[in-house]
């Protein structure tokens, strides 16, 4: 199954490709095992298994604008099924999560 993804911001690839819609394709196994052996750090995982979702390079995603590239993560952690997560907590971007208050007393 493939999904569409319409750049806001369209671009030029190194490639000298214009790229304006990307076709989404759901992730393997394969792509997590290879996004793993790049580095053991799960917020270094994004790049590779958007690249391999979108068929582009790490090149190509480099030069995508911003915002397209955010909306892209969201529209990404929505295919994994972490769409309903707050953002802070899906991208690991070191912000404290919500304190939650625990009573020492076992009443």
């Amino acid at each position: 199954m493939q999904n569409t993804f319409k750049l806001q911001h369209p671009f030029t690839a190194p490639s000298g490709q214009r790229i304006d819609t990307l076709n989404l394709a759901r992730l393997k196994v394969k792509d997590m095992r290879a996004a793993q052996r790049i580095s053991n750090k799960p917020e270094d995982w994004d790049e590779p298994l958007l690249a391999a979702m979108t068929g582009l390079v790490p090149e190509d995603l480099a030069e995508m604008d911003l915002a397209d590239y955010q909306a892209l993560q969201k529209r990404f952690q929505h295919m994994l099924g972490l769409g309903s997560e707050p953002a802070a907590t899906v991208a690991g971007d070191g912000a404290a999560g919500e304190v939650v208050s625990l009573s020492a007393g076992g009443n």
